[in-house]
């Protein structure tokens, strides 16, 4: 399952607060090591989309231990634990969670320089590429992709789509066309997204 909050905006401070100090203190530190606060409420909002997920599909009251590989990928410690992943961008945070290992990315669109198209995009790619939608998708499929393999933006970005044949990777528009959520797995299930109101998040502070 794949979920999604997409109003930000309407996050106050004081619910923030009252998230953070939810927390486990290493979690509530690495969320205010944040200077901006939409950075700080991305980031906490994650969380707590990962707490609802985890309680709603494997009846977990908490957050287990989890660690992160050396390129930053999370996975949690212990057998048979589900695996997820985090994204978010301009107003919307997304959590996937599976039962194999999963990449998840979220773009909004923007404008891209043309060097960095170049960079992404391989000759192919280049061709059928008309719009800065098409690149906005194009790089959150790639950037999904490397989260699940857990490569990281290396030398192989460009080509990433195509070097992992038994890798596959799915796009979603987001509301309005803003963008992109993109999710990488290594089978061939779609998985069912479900958008989360910041009323039904809030209740998971109950």
């Amino acid at each position: 399952m794949i979920y999604l909050f997409q109003e930000l905006d309407l996050i106050s401070n004081e619910l923030l607060h009252q998230i953070i100090f939810s927390m486990p203190v290493a979690r509530r530190e690495y969320v205010l090591h944040f200077k901006q606060p939409e950075d700080q409420k991305r980031s906490a909002l994650a969380w707590l989309l990962l707490c609802y997920g985890l309680k709603q599909e494997y009846g977990f009251r908490e957050i287990p231990d989890f660690q992160k590989t050396s390129s930053g990928k999370p996975f949690f410690r212990g057998e048979n634990m589900p695996f997820f992943n985090l994204s978010h961008s301009g107003n919307f945070v997304g959590c996937a969670l599976h039962d194999r290992e999963i990449g998840l990315d979220i773009q909004t669109l923007t404008e891209p320089r043309e060097s960095l198209i170049r960079r992404v995009c391989t000759q192919e790619e280049l061709i059928f590429l008309k719009s800065p939608q098409d690149f906005c998708r194009i790089w959150a499929m790639k950037e999904s992709a490397v989260k699940l393999t857990g490569e990281g933006i290396t030398g192989n970005f460009r080509e990433i789509l195509t070097l992992h044949p038994d890798m596959h990777t799915h796009t979603i528009p987001l509301e309005n066309g803003t963008g992109f959520l993109a999710y990488s797995i290594y089978d061939e299930s779609k998985l069912p997204v479900r958008v989360l109101s910041a009323r039904e998040l809030a209740e998971e502070l109950l």
